[in-house]
């Protein structure tokens, strides 16, 4: 964690990473679908007589915007909607170290101490009403084993 918000150093850290989300975002989209199009107005529509539709760039620049604004939309939700968010929750998911391990503070201070103690106790109740099998028994001891684990600040799990 961060302690010194007040800083230039982080003032200054905090405008960089500004600066490159809004070049990512923005300013590099622009470069590259003019340059797109500036490319296939030069290569294609100039050469090519039977498309003397479009006698002049900027007529050109109007409908290909349109058509790449409706395709880019269409795509987008597609894509953020059906797929890819998906796709990157999971990814996300998977990189983050807390999913092996507890969490500091509350989660390894008390909800894993809970939870240990809510497994002895149900482990005491099925034994002292002769419900308790060997198999069940084993299970306790399993899951006790990876609760203490994750108190213990340890992992539990695939990485």
């Amino acid at each position: 964690m961060i302690k010194d918000k007040d800083g230039l150093g982080y003032w200054v850290g905090r405008r960089f990473w500004e600066s490159r989300q809004f070049y990512s975002a923005y300013i590099a989209l622009f470069i590259s679908v003019t340059n797109w199009i500036t490319i296939q107005y030069k290569l294609v529509l100039e050469s090519v007589p039977s498309l003397n539709v479009f006698s002049n760039i900027w007529v050109f620049m109007v409908i290909a915007a349109v058509i790449f604004t409706v395709l880019s939309i269409l795509g987008g939700h597609y894509i953020h909607r059906k797929r890819q968010f998906r796709i990157e929750q999971s990814l996300a998911t998977e990189e983050n170290p807390y999913l092996y391990k507890a969490a500091p503070g509350k989660e390894r201070d008390l909800m894993l101490p809970m939870a240990v103690l809510q497994l002895d106790t149900l482990e005491e109740l099925l034994r002292s009403n002769n419900a308790l099998t060997e198999e069940k028994r084993a299970q306790f001891q399993s899951f006790r084993e990876s609760l203490v684990k994750l108190m213990q600040g340890q992992s539990v799990g695939r990485m």
